[in-house]
């Protein structure tokens, strides 16, 4: 067995992570109009766990979501299909990692593959964005996504899934509206042209030998607004920071989306709820690997993003408005193009 990856000995226990049954808000109660003070039981149960959870930790589990698993098996099945490819087919299919559009391979010095991700985003090409109306002013945002067009049936998992993720994010945006004091469907417009990115990793079995990165994904927040993830594995390899610097394990749940806020619901909550930095480490024993789901929940490109009022005190707001679309730049060049991470200055 290998030792233990340093995230591993630094990791807290894992029942620090809020697990929070959402059936009785997708079945009790409304999240029409009402706010977090006016909302009926079954939601106000909820909400008063998501405001605890959010606040204090900035991220969470949920069950009783209402995702089909056989939804979730599908989305995975695909993703054995692009294993199963040959290597060079397989690589074919790499995009440069800029695009967020199509397959990406993480691959150190000596050629080994720390990870391996497919992304699209929910609109397939410029002209679907152009019919929905969703372009706001940035036709270069819709770069086309790219499929493995030899695999047939590849795609069509992928909208299902894509779907009832995406509704989930809605549902518990909704809720977080509610536990920020505001009328459940506060978020309704802004995400009414949601531009979310669905990332599918893979991360491989790591050998043991002194040079090996046990990081696999370095510790980062989330650009958007919430991230719905799923994730399977023979370990629990993804982590959380807490807000006195220490690193959590979340475990491996198949009936559960962990929930984190990204940096833009962060700046509407006016810092309040902390966009949680988390990583992704290797497994205790060479033979380990993990594979996740990530939904990106992020809004209209066109949306200008401002604390709300009623997480605005007497210091008055800490972050200047900025649009998804600059805002996601920004992020792309600090995070993803730099290969560096730094917490934003407020402003």
């Amino acid at each position: 067995m290998r030792a233990a990856p340093a995230g591993f000995r630094k990791a807290g226990h894992m029942s620090q992570i809020p697990v929070v049954n959402l059936s009785p808000a997708l079945t009790g109660a409304s999240t029409g109009a009402g706010t977090g003070a006016d909302a009926g039981g079954g939601a106000a149960s909820v909400v008063a766990e998501l405001r605890r959870a959010l606040a204090d930790v900035g991220f969470l589990q949920v069950v009783g979501h209402g995702v089909p698993a056989v939804l979730v098996d599908a989305a995975y099945a695909t993703m054995d299909q692009v294993a199963a490819l040959p290597d060079d087919e397989r690589r074919a299919l790499v995009r440069p990692r800029a695009s967020q559009r199509g397959l990406f391979e993480r691959i150190d010095d000596q050629g080994r593959v720390l990870s391996r991700a497919l992304q699209f985003i929910t609109y397939d090409d410029l002209a679907a964005a152009e019919a929905d109306g969703a372009v706001g002013g940035h036709p270069d945002y819709f770069v086309p996504n790219v499929w493995p067009e030899q695999l047939p049936g590849f795609r069509a998992p992928w909208l299902r899934y894509a779907e009832a993720t995406r509704r989930l994010a809605r549902t518990l945006m909704s809720l977080f509206a509610m536990a920020l004091e505001l009328p459940a469907d506060y978020f309704a417009a802004p995400f009414a042209k949601d531009v979310t990115l669905f990332s599918a990793n893979f991360y491989p079995p790591q050998p043991v030998d002194a040079d090996h990165e046990d990081v696999l994904l370095r510790a980062h927040a989330d650009s958007g607004g919430l991230t719905v993830l799923h994730q399977r594995g023979d370990y629990e390899g993804l982590q959380l920071r807490g807000l006195s610097g220490e690193w959590t394990t979340v475990p491996v749940r198949a009936d559960a989306f962990v929930i984190n806020i990204g940096h833009l619901l962060s700046r509407w909550t006016n810092g309040r709820y902390p966009a949680t930095v988390h990583r992704v480490v290797a497994g205790p024993t060479p033979a380990n690997q993990r594979q996740s789901i990530a939904t990106f929940f992020l809004p209209n490109v066109d949306t200008v993003v401002t604390p709300v009022p009623t997480m605005v005190g007497p210091e008055g707001p800490r972050f200047e408005p900025i649009t998804a679309y600059d805002w996601q730049l920004q992020f792309m060049e600090k995070y993803v193009l730099t290969n560096t991470y730094a917490e934003p200055a407020t402003a």
